[in-house]
């Protein structure tokens, strides 16, 4: 057990001293931890009280819980069923399932090892403390437990995944009995939530929430447990905080134990969903496409055949969305999204509908857009080596998923002024400033690129990304805010300008400052 902990520890040590050689990402971390740091003494010193009476239902929160634990559970036993989840890197695979180490000691070392990178992945709970206190009433002690089951509900998923994979891989009638087991929890809960609308009357809103809050309900694995052991946090119910971690902890030890058995040779299992995992991850940072099970893809055309120079790029881009769609441009989240916002413009008052959802969507595109395709041209030799202008070529790299964002923006708000029934030049410059917004997104993956070098951290990229979004387009929001508060009904359509004149202007200063990111090969080869 020394050499294991000896590799934790020095992991540990050269991750952190390896910050020296990328004092950017040090910056960023250093950001972050004091921002963490700041909220919660701002928290504790903050003695503002708002009157219980303002507060929301606090079974909402329990049906947040409950829902999360519920998408968990779907995920990883789908994981599991396919290809099961990992405690392992492959230099783990290289290192020590060769080494005269004992399974147990390195499957603990994999449980010490997740459990680190669970805790780190629950930090963002800490950034909604203000808002968890001011919609519910909940104090530092309510943020610890909300922390703790969202550490321990996402740890065990992924034990479970494992579990399932072990127990059904290669048998079909046992994948089988695993779906059936929980999707049929899932229908269980849906059907009770209708038969207490036949029974109680009322909404279907509120009586899943009379459900959530039922004990009943609470003692379903996983996705009880957790409104359980939050519930009885708040309440000081120590009883059933203890049941809540029992059920959690005896659980994990029958898995555990599934996974020493003699008949269980976990290292042939986890190897085949550490490498799934490994080349999962290596496509994502290519820009390869992957697919979980076989897909059949469309190769009636073969070649570009068009395009000159860069402008290649851009028809090449343009076949691979054909082939990846049947209609141009429209995929599988173009339609979920577009549910989504008609769903959302329903229960929405109308007045304000256009405004929350751009601003959802504009959150969500930031993260299509800058996994995009230009990110994924700037990782390949090709696009260097043609004899343009480095301007042209990162412009033609970038013009699908700006013709992209333009389309989403047209359907999104048509979808949206069908429901609202508002002004339809309100909802054209609603879906002109969603398209500017992804104009700003593709504009910083060169600033990216150039204030970071080598191929840029997504983490680093996206957080910064956030940030640089809001500090820069703040004064363009703030107006277009002011905007629409101030004029008079017929001209509301105009209150987006201001954000969308932002978007476009400091877009092309970025394009121009950054256009001959191509011409300095020092700043796109290389790796973090």
């Amino acid at each position: 057990m020394k050499g294991l902990s000896y590799l934790l520890i020095t992991t540990f040590k050269n991750r952190f001293l390896s910050l020296k050689r990328k004092p950017v990402l040090a910056v960023l971390y250093g950001i972050i931890f004091i921002s963490i740091i700041f909220m919660i003494v701002a928290f504790q010193a903050d003695t503002t009280t708002i009157k219980a009476a303002s507060y929301k239902d606090i079974r909402i929160l329990y049906g947040i819980i409950a829902l999360i634990g519920m998408l968990y559970v779907v995920v990883f036993s789908s994981t599991g069923i396919s290809t099961g989840s990992t405690l392992f890197s492959m230099a783990d695979v290289g290192l020590l399932f060769v080494s005269p180490i004992s399974s147990r000691k390195i499957l603990l070392y994999g449980l010490l090892k997740q459990m680190g990178a669970t805790i780190v992945s629950a930090i963002f709970i800490l950034y909604q403390i203000f808002t968890l206190r001011d919609n519910f009433g909940i104090d530092s002690k309510g943020i610890l437990y909300l922390f703790i089951i969202y550490a321990i509900t996402l740890f065990f998923c992924q034990l479970l995944s494992i579990a399932i994979y072990i127990y059904s891989n290669g048998n079909p009638f046992r994948k089988n009995i695993v779906r059936v087991i929980y999707y049929g929890i899932i229908a269980i809960i849906v059907i009770s939530v209708f038969v207490l609308q036949l029974f109680r009357g009322g909404t279907l809103l509120e009586n899943g929430l009379t459900l959530v809050d039922n004990k009943s309900f609470q003692s379903i694995p996983v996705i009880g447990w957790g409104v359980m052991f939050f519930r009885a946090g708040i309440e000081g119910d120590i009883l059933a905080l203890i049941v809540s971690l029992l059920l959690y902890i005896l659980s994990s030890m029958v898995i555990i134990s599934l996974f020493t058995s003699g008949n269980a040779d976990y290292y042939e299992d986890v190897l085949y969903s550490t490498e799934v995992t490994y080349n999962k991850f290596q496509d994502a940072k290519s820009g390869k496409k992957t697919f979980t099970k076989n897909v059949k893809v469309k190769e009636k055309v073969t070649g570009i055949k068009k395009g000159i120079g860069s402008s290649t790029i851009f028809y090449k881009h343009l076949l691979e969305k054909k082939r990846e769609s049947r209609f141009l441009f429209v995929d599988s989240y173009t339609i979920i999204a577009s549910i989504g916002a008609g769903i959302a413009s329903k229960y929405i008052s109308s007045g304000v509908a256009g405004y929350i959802i751009l601003a959802v969507l504009i959150y969500i595109q930031f993260f299509g857009t800058m996994l995009g395709k230009l990110s994924m041209e700037l990782k390949r030799p090709y696009i260097y080596m043609i004899p343009q202008k480095s301007l042209h070529k990162v412009v033609a790299a970038s013009l699908t998923t700006l013709l992209k964002n333009v389309v989403d923006g047209i359907l999104l708000f048509t979808v949206v002024c069908i429901i609202t029934k508002t002004s339809p030049l309100i909802n054209a410059f609603l879906a002109l400033a969603y398209a500017s917004a992804g104009l700003f997104f593709v504009s910083f993956q060169l600033l990216a690129q150039r204030l970071f070098g080598g191929q840029p951290n997504k983490i680093i990229s996206l957080t910064v990304g956030l940030g640089l979004f809001f500090i820069l387009l703040s004064p363009g929001i703030g107006f277009s805010i002011f905007a629409v508060s101030v004029l008079p009904t017929a001209l509301t359509f105009l209150g987006t300008l201001p954000f969308t004149f932002s978007c476009v202007v400091i877009s092309a200063f970025i394009f121009g400052f950054c256009g001959d990111l191509l011409d300095k090969a020092e700043y796109t080869i290389g790796s973090n």
